[in-house]
């Protein structure tokens, strides 16, 4: 089965490690979303302190997952998870 999480993963912290570890659990794929820089400003009306492309390879680097992909839009976040 294929999990299907997303965050801005701004400052990575032990919280969000864990939380990518109880979601890689659940199945056998976990991809995530990370939010881009333009859609973290729209949703928090600031910039993330890290690059959407750092933020990117931060989160491929943790061993619980699997696939990382650019989110740049909530009203396609539904879409998302019916095809994950």
């Amino acid at each position: 089965m294929r999990v299907i999480t997303f965050g801005t993963f701004d400052i990575l912290h032990y919280g969000h490690v864990l939380i990518l570890k109880r979601a890689g659990e659940l199945g056998d794929i976990l991809i995530v979303g990370v939010s881009s820089d333009a859609l973290n400003l729209s949703k928090k009306g600031r910039k993330p302190v890290y690059s959407q492309e750092e933020r990117i390879a931060i989160i491929q680097s943790i061993r619980y997952v699997d696939e990382v992909f650019l989110e740049e839009s909530l009203e396609l976040k539904k879409h998302l998870i019916n095809i994950s």
